[in-house]
């Protein structure tokens, strides 16, 4: 195997450190140990669901342990320069092509709960033109560069899930509620109003995280021979419009998709690079990491603290695990190494921008900022609660008030290390940026910071454990405190650190330490349409929102005389979920996409 490539070799990023999760004593290391359920037994979130038919390169997937060399191959990948030049190199393949989309949009948010993003991959020639419209259009954070083996270009819409609908009735008067609430929905449906800003900025946060990921995804599906260059910045204020319009026309972007909130969002061009720029990556350890990364899921349970009483033995007792310290200032490198790269501003500006508040149980007075930021928190649902108007609340059948308490589980703040994240609008326009870009940027920060983690959870993973470490990157925290500041007198959760620089939280880390994952009905709830929970959209196959341009038409990926992909990405290196004695899942594994059709060039040479 190749020495890994080392951070401080390709970037003026401060370079990342493999900091490891130490395991607890052996008696104290407790796995998911899920089973089929009985016959006649009552089946819970527990147990491993009886089959699965999902066109997703997802499945239910297992932690890939990583080697210590593995682990520190794939921090390297977290800070790469951007890449110079494209040269000329082999056509990609259907199946690079699918692994690497794989990588990206089809898993990149993880669990989040909204399918708003889609893109269209463009060809080396359509690849020639998108270039050229994008330096019409102006690029100001990078150089748009030549000779592209293929473009990604994605579209994104505002964010609206059964949440959304809620939020529609929050925050009016009682009687003025009849005339208001209608106004609010009709401003939403047809000019894309949020009801909260936190609402808005989560689209720009999701294209964030997105961007982080399309940077390693081509680099892994290659094997090292590809780079991305990715255009984060908005498309808001091209320019040239005329040359936006061009860009859209060659996507396909029709009216009624506009009218619906769709816009082009990020684009990224992919290439092979010079022997120079090539990561080093053998391709076993390349289809090693690939599998690690589609199989990290969000962490919400903390043993012992947060479980609920119906949990197995394994999820009720505190273990005796810590998030190290070294891994926190790791992790805090990784963002702002992230939203420097993503902003283009000097890394120490970029890192004054960013705000984090530590909120850590571990040391004096952590637990009584925990305690007070989830009394405000739920003081807000309260409050949201007595004021929703009555009169929709009884025509839903009570379902506002019920879900606005069964929300409460969405900002269930539980982990060793909590950090609270966000920016300033003031400071981030004097620094010359947009503050939709810089959301943007700290998302990709976000994601960033949590696959630091992540990594460290998932490396030497002892025997009859699931893992070391996981993170939970979530929202509701922020949103549920904008609910608050909108309508009912709070202050930002920031605040209380940054008092006077006029804060807005965006995001909540927790990070912890522990051995066992969370319950497979998470993932369930992603992949099985029959047990599809209320507020979480389905993992789609790649037929749904990716789309292949070839010459004049634009195609969805693998789907071909009425067939679909069933095929799980990296599903060789074999880490699915089984039972206890080994017993599989039937239909997890998938089925492999015809190797005629995989192994051939998407766009042959000469092909436009």
């Amino acid at each position: 195997m190749r020495k890994p490539i080392h951070v401080e070799e390709l970037s003026t990023s401060k370079p990342l450190e493999l900091v490891t999760i130490p395991a607890p004593p052996s008696e104290s290391r407790v796995r998911r140990d899920a089973r089929f359920a009985a016959p006649g037994e009552k089946r819970t979130r527990y147990h491993l669901p009886e089959s699965l038919e999902s066109p997703s390169p997802i499945g239910y997937r297992t932690r890939v342990s990583l080697s210590r060399e593995e682990a520190s191959t794939l921090l390297s990948l977290l800070a790469l320069p951007r890449p110079t030049r494209f040269v000329p190199g082999p056509a990609p393949t259907e199946r690079e092509l699918f692994e690497e989309c794989s990588l990206g949009v089809l898993s990149a948010r993880q669990s989040t709960n909204f399918r708003g993003q889609r893109e269209v991959l463009l060809g080396p020639a359509d690849s020639e033109r998108a270039a050229s419209l994008l330096r019409r259009i102006g690029r100001k954070e990078a150089p748009v560069l030549d000779g592209a083996a293929f473009t990604h270009v994605v579209l994104a819409r505002p964010y609206r899930t059964p949440f959304t609908f809620l939020l529609t009735f929050v925050g009016h008067k009682p009687l003025a509620s009849l005339v208001t609430v209608p106004l609010r929905a009709w401003a939403k449906r047809f000019r894309h109003a949020d009801d909260i800003p936190t609402i808005g900025y989560l689209k720009e946060l999701h294209l964030g995280v997105l961007a982080d990921a399309m940077e390693r995804a081509s680099v892994i599906a290659s094997a090292g021979s590809r780079r991305a260059q990715v255009f984060l910045e908005p498309f808001d204020q091209p320019q040239d419009p005329a040359a936006l319009r061009e860009l859209e026309a060659l996507v396909g972007l029709t009216p009624a998709e506009r009218s619906a909130g769709w816009r082009i969002s990020l684009v990224a061009q992919v290439g092979a690079v010079s022997e120079e720029e090539r990561v080093p990556l053998e391709r076993s350890t390349a289809r090693r990491l690939g599998a690690a990364l589609v199989a990290l899921r969000s962490e919400r349970i903390q043993p012992g603290v947060n479980a609920e009483q119906s949990a197995p033995v394994p999820y009720q007792a505190r273990q005796p695990m810590d998030v190290p310290e070294e891994l926190t200032v790791q992790a805090g490198r990784a963002a702002y190494n992230a939203f420097a790269r993503f902003t283009g501003l000097p890394r120490e500006r970029a890192k004054e921008l960013v705000l984090l508040e530590r909120i850590d149980v571990l040391t004096p007075h952590g637990k009584e900022r925990l305690r007070s930021v989830r009394e405000e928190l739920e003081r807000v649902t309260d409050t949201l609660i007595s004021r929703l108007p009555l009169w929709a609340d009884l025509a839903l059948g009570r379902a506002l008030s019920r879900n606005s308490a069964r929300g409460r589980k969405a900002f269930a703040l539980a982990g060793q290390r909590i950090y609270v994240g966000g920016l300033s609008r003031r400071e981030v326009e004097t620094a010359g940026l947009s503050f939709a870009h810089a959301v943007r940027a700290f998302g990709a920060g976000a994601a960033r910071s949590a696959l630091v983690a992540e990594v460290a959870g998932s490396t030497e993973i002892p025997e009859g454990c699931d893992l070391l470490g996981g993170i939970c990157l979530m929202a509701g925290p922020v949103n549920q405190n904008d609910i608050g500041k909108q309508f009912f007198g709070s202050k930002d959760l920031l605040e209380h650190a940054f008092a006077g620089r006029e804060p807005t939280s965006l995001l909540v880390w927790t990070l912890k330490a522990k051995t066992v994952a969370d319950p497979i009905g998470n993932e369930q709830q992603l992949l099985d349409a029959a047990r599809k929970g209320a507020l979480v959209d389905l993992r789609p196959g790649p037929h749904e929102v990716v789309a292949v341009r070839r010459g004049a038409s634009v195609e969805p990926l693998r789907q071909r005389d009425g067939q679909v992909n069933a095929e799980r990405a990296f599903g060789d290196v074999g880490n699915f979920v089984t039972d206890p004695t080994g017993r599989e899942i039937p239909g997890n594994r998938g089925t492999v996409w015809p190797s005629e059709l995989s192994d051939a060039p998407v766009w042959p040479a000469g092909s436009p």
